[in-house]
């Protein structure tokens, strides 16, 4: 009953182990083996005393189990071993054999760094069923019986009985892998069974002198210790399943690997950058210097800014603005009046120096005659809004009108006048940066004859 009931706790710890694996190479697997066994020396106590040797006999195992993946696995395993252990310490008319049948729970670990060779060690617990057959009889000495020193006080003792007990073993095993399914195995165990009760009976004679002639049957026990046995055995292990397919990584250049690691090395790209320096693709290149161009826009490269307008002035000189251009003297207070323009850079009311030039000169050239009066317009571009723009032209006009009192003009009868963005010297759209319109228009009206 012993037996059993370990069979069946083995069997449900076996079948929940699957749940427990996680490896690729995990799986069921059964075993048969056949071999050559022999039953430890075992001593006898009680009313049958002695010692028996086991002889060699066929010994065969079954096992079913679970490779976890990692090199352990569990394994449920059914041995029987049968010996013929001969007299009861060499005394006569004695006999002895013992068969045991072994049901163990083993955990086997799997050594997996020697190729197809698959070295292992294992040890199991378990039940143990001996069946024990043993007899002592008396001997006659002459015309008496002498009883057997295996069986004192006794004509004849007898056992036929079995015995369950705990058992433990240790395994040290060799195998081969023929194919990734099948894998030949040979192994060696040591099982010690320990001690062993065996009931049995015994007669004695009722008249010593008297051969044949019995008295009444008693019960008698016997205990063995030492019991165990050596075996050697060899057989198939087949695994169900194939093993699976190992999972391959593509690399960047399009060879697959086991392991992302063993890719080979991707070369390092680099990059042109605009200043002629290379860096690593996917890494930023220097930032390219902003320039400003005369209109006010900004760009990355002085040649990239738009063509500025020039005109011809009337010398034939070729100037960007009026103002740049040589001043044209008839006569100087016989002209009846001198009319220049002033720029002005965008969205500014101050004089540059060129604009002071400009102003100089036309005071120089008024300062030599009677001024009867001057006219000054301010203008802007549509760049602005339309309020904005006469504060500005505004502005202008007045900038003009003190730079000419610092170059001497004295007459008190200037007309200024803050024209904003409503005569444009060049047409174009709302909100248009044009050089050409942001001016002051500037007449000074001179006294023919009173130079």
């Amino acid at each position: 009953m012993k037996l059993k009931l370990l069979s069946a706790a083995a069997s449900v710890a076996l079948l929940a182990i699957p749940t427990l694996a996680s490896a690729d190479d995990s799986g069921w697997y059964v075993r048969g083996n056949v071999g050559y066994g022999v039953i430890t020396d075992v001593d006898l106590a009680g009313d049958l005393v002695g010692d028996v040797e086991g002889e060699g006999n066929v010994a065969a195992s079954l096992g079913l189990g679970y490779e976890f993946g990692n090199n352990w696995r569990l394994e449920l395993d059914a041995t029987q071993l049968w010996n013929d252990m001969g007299a009861i310490s060499q005394a006569g008319n004695t006999s002895s054999d013992m068969r045991i049948t072994t049901g163990m729970l083993n955990a086997i670990y799997d050594f997996s760094d020697f190729g197809d060779w698959q070295p292992y060690v294992g040890a199991g617990i378990g039940l143990a069923r001996a069946n024990l057959s043993a007899f002592a009889h008396s001997q006659p000495n002459g015309a008496v019986q002498v009883n057997s020193p295996t069986c004192p006080g006794w004509n004849t003792c007898g056992f036929s009985d079995v015995d369950n007990g705990i058992a433990w073993q240790l395994l040290a095993g060799l195998g081969y892998k023929i194919s990734d399914n099948l894998i030949w195995d040979t192994q060696y165990r040591y099982l010690d069974v320990g001690k062993l009760d065996f009931d049995g009976f015994a007669q004695d004679l009722v008249n010593s002198s008297t051969p044949g002639v019995f008295g009444n049957i008693s019960n008698i026990n016997s205990t063995a210790r030492g019991a165990g046995s050596h075996t050697l055995m060899t057989g198939l292990r087949y695994r169900f399943g194939a093993k699976p397919a190992p999972v391959m990584y593509s690399c960047w250049d399009g060879s697959s690997v086991l392991d992302t690691a063993s890719c080979p090395a991707q070369p390092i790209v680099y990059t042109t950058c605009w200043d002629g320096t290379q860096v690593e693709e996917g890494t930023s290149c220097p930032a390219r210097p902003v320039v400003q161009c005369w209109d006010g826009s900004t760009v990355s490269d002085a040649a990239s800014c738009p063509t500025r307008p020039t005109i011809t002035c009337w010398d034939g000189t070729i100037a960007y603005d009026q103002a740049a251009c040589p001043v044209r003297v008839v006569s100087v207070c016989d002209a009846g009046s001198t009319e220049f323009s002033v720029y002005f850079p965008w969205d500014k009311s101050a004089l540059t120096d060129q604009a002071k030039a400009v102003v100089a000169n036309a005071a120089s050239i008024a300062n030599q005659c009677s001024v009867s009066g001057i006219v000054i317009e301010g203008h802007t571009d549509s760049s602005g809004t339309q309020s904005y723009n006469v504060g500005l032209s505004n502005r202008r006009a007045n900038s003009v009108e003190s730079e000419l009192r610092s170059n001497g003009i004295t007459t008190t009868n200037i007309t200024k006048s803050a024209k904003g963005e409503t005569a444009l010297a060049v047409s174009t759209g709302d909100g248009v940066r044009e050089p050409l319109n942001r001016r002051t228009e500037v007449t000074i009206r001179l006294i023919p004859g009173s130079n």
